[in-house]
């Protein structure tokens, strides 16, 4: 390994490991390292997300970051293809079905307008569709649903090997330690320190480190509004298997979604409002039987009997002020790039993410979507950014 690299990319989770590959894949022919601290990614978000790939969202931006991340994932094993060893995203595209009382109809049918005027395969059902699409559902208190039929979900293990296998192939290095400071020197990046003491030269940092991202800002000088928070996720397999496949159905509250998973088992989840952030890895299983259980069973009642098979818990990277991402130069230090606070939409949106940034590196602006609403300087301006669809 070199002690001198152009670019340093702390995080080589999926959101890290795809600007990497933008970056090699768009022509920069300078040194990229990746310096990641968990070689097994045991903790990484990227591994331990249920992997939804959605159009359905409320701001424009959002939606067409996820239409070029389809188009990525559509072709994603053909893609990152080294020599005949084609990677494994196992993108099964059976939609993401929003469910809508009354009370949130309106906002359903306003974002469903805004999704299809920027081309989104999306559509509003009635309640005879949506039991046509889900048969066993229950749907006493809905008023009908949204149906993204380009949407999914995929394998995030199989999408982070993708990216770092190509970016190996096309001259990405990897280091795996961690990162205990960065140098800064007349307000510029000048490089960054290890625990074991390895130090590299550099002259652009791109922070990624997800969960961490507040950590790594601090030591350029950057406070960043980003927190960890816990997200639980749970399989349980019922006494009664469906003869056709769910979509990852999305519940009215915006909280809870459950889907199919390997064996016609049930993936489940459902967000705790109030969750204190921290770095918890703990999973709850009186959360399960006392509140997820029940409400999922309630909305498909042959989910009364069941057993819970696993569960495990990940983190969310929180953008505390708005609950999106932190995009491009972060703060007045010269070479301090970000892409962080992605509050659970991280692995949907690398493939954007990553060709954006490259393209602001390299070009010193986007050309394949405009980002910049999502700055840093938004939190100094007042000019927040806010998505209704969030999950």
């Amino acid at each position: 390994m070199r002690r001198a690299y152009d670019i340093v990319v702390i995080g080589g989770g999926v959101i890290g490991s795809s600007i990497a590959y933008n970056l090699v894949n768009d022509g920069f022919d300078g040194k990229i390292l990746v310096i990641e601290k968990d070689p097994s990614y045991e903790f990484a978000s990227t591994t331990l997300s249920a992997g939804g790939v959605r159009e359905q969202f409320s701001f424009p931006e959002n939606i067409k970051i996820s239409q070029y991340g389809l188009s990525i994932f559509e072709n994603f094993d053909e893609i990152m293809d080294c020599d005949g060893d084609m990677a494994h995203a196992e993108f099964k595209q059976r939609g993401y079905l929003f469910l809508a009382t009354q009370k949130n109809w309106p906002m359903i049918r306003k974002n469903y307008e805004i999704q299809k005027g920027l081309g989104a395969r999306v559509s509003l059902l009635s309640l005879d569709e949506l039991v046509e699409l889900v048969p066993h559902m229950n749907t006493d208190d809905l008023a009908g649903g949204c149906f993204g039929s380009r949407d999914g979900y995929l394998d995030p293990y199989g999408v982070l090997q993708g990216y770092i296998k190509k970016g190996k192939r096309l001259g990405v290095e990897y280091l795996y330690e961690e990162v205990t400071e960065i140098e800064v020197a007349r307000r510029k990046i000048e490089g960054v320190t290890t625990e074991k003491g390895t130090q590299i030269q550099c002259g652009i940092v791109i922070n990624a480190a997800g969960p961490y991202a507040s950590v790594i800002g601090k030591m350029a000088g950057v406070d960043l509004p980003v927190e960890p928070v816990r997200k639980m996720a749970f399989v349980f397999d019922p006494k009664i298997k469906f003869d056709y496949d769910l979509p990852l159905v999305v519940d009215t509250d915006g909280l809870l979604y459950f889907r199919h998973e390997s064996g016609k088992t049930i993936l489940t989840g459902k967000s705790i409002p109030d969750e204190p952030s921290g770095f918890n890895f703990e999973w709850d299983r009186d959360y399960f039987m006392e509140d997820v259980w029940p409400q999922v069973a309630e909305r498909v009642s042959t989910f009364n009997t069941a057993k819970l098979i696993r569960g495990w818990a990940g983190l969310y990277a929180m953008n505390m002020k708005d609950g999106n991402a932190i995009i491009g130069h972060l703060g007045e230090v010269g070479g301090f790039y970000g892409a962080v606070g992605f509050s659970g939409h991280g692995l949907q949106q690398s493939p954007a993410i990553g060709k954006c940034i490259s393209e602001l590196i390299q070009f010193g602006k986007y050309r394949t979507i405009d980002l910049s609403c999502f700055s840093f300087h938004r939190f100094e301006t007042g000019k927040l950014v806010f998505e209704e669809e969030m999950v």
